[in-house]
């Protein structure tokens, strides 16, 4: 009896390891030589079943792939990247990928344009009390995912058109103040520890003990500088996201239905509390 350890339904990633696996076997089962010609990619795909369209895509998408650069400083490593990068080649027209884009970072990361020139585009953060509004409305609509770039301080975008009716979108984050806010955190935490040990070994106590609240502090520096990973993470799956929907169809997606009370009442409050925070700063100011 055999043995099927497979699921009723595959989940994507097995379906995705499943695909290259057979691409592998189709591709060892005959000889490309030294390599093969986009022609020939093209029959290929042809007899296994893949679109032309969608071979085309992924051939303008590999053509156009940029290096991923290593860390460049100690900084970089140890605690993250302040600069955040993604891109794609989808179908569509330059002007209509920008108007899909810009309405999508407006409705999903409440991101406005900054500047618009030929091919290019930044987006900074709504106004945080303008943002506290649409993050209500989105409430109402039903959307239930806080924003993905909400930590991000810019968001450029370039177009570059390629073959007729395909063009190379290139998304940039800049994360340089929220990462700065983190290193501060943690220096503070170390300069404490510091400040601690000295404490302690002026008052004469044993040689191993003022090592304490170093060891406490530089512990505590490192999470709270590790602590930053995460949200350089999200920011970047916030750009993957962008290029999935653009990918998906280059077009403002239509209206949600109503979510639950629950949802639209938590919605609510934390709407509510982001107000009262903008009204006391304003106040202290």
């Amino acid at each position: 009896m055999t043995d099927n350890r497979l699921p009723a339904r595959i989940d994507r990633t097995t379906f995705d390891r499943v695909l290259q696996r057979a691409a592998e076997i189709q591709a060892t089962s005959r000889d490309i030589g030294e390599g093969l010609t986009e022609d020939e990619i093209l029959a290929l795909g042809e007899e296994v079943g893949i679109p032309v369209q969608a071979l085309k895509q992924a051939l303008l998408e590999e053509r156009t792939r940029a290096v991923v650069a290593a860390p460049e400083t100690v900084v970089d490593r140890l605690v993250g990247v302040a600069e955040l990068s993604a891109e794609r080649v989808v179908q569509g027209s330059q002007a209509a990928i920008l108007t899909a884009l810009s309405q999508w970072l407006d409705i999903h990361e409440h991101f406005v344009v900054q500047r618009a020139t030929i091919g290019r585009t930044t987006f900074e953060p709504m106004h945080a009390l303008a943002g506290a509004m649409r993050r209500m409305s989105s409430a109402l609509r039903g959307g239930h995912n806080r924003p993905y770039l909400g930590r991000a301080e810019l968001v450029a975008a370039v177009v570059t058109p390629l073959e007729a009716g395909f063009c190379h979108v290139s998304l940039a984050a800049t994360l340089r103040s929220t990462r700065t806010s983190y290193i501060g955190g943690a220096s503070a935490l170390a300069t404490a520890g510091l400040l601690g040990a000295g404490g302690v070994a002026l008052v004469g106590s044993a040689l191993l003990v003022p090592l304490i609240p170093v060891i406490g502090g530089l512990g505590t520096a490192w999470f709270a500088a590790r602590a930053y990973r995460p949200v350089a993470h999200r920011a970047q799956l916030g750009l993957e996201r962008a290029l999935d929907a653009l990918e998906r169809n280059p077009a403002l997606p239509g209206p949600h239905p109503v979510g639950p009370p629950g949802r639209i009442a938590r919605g609510v409050g934390e709407v509510v509390r982001e107000i009262s925070t903008e009204v006391r700063r304003a106040l202290e100011k």
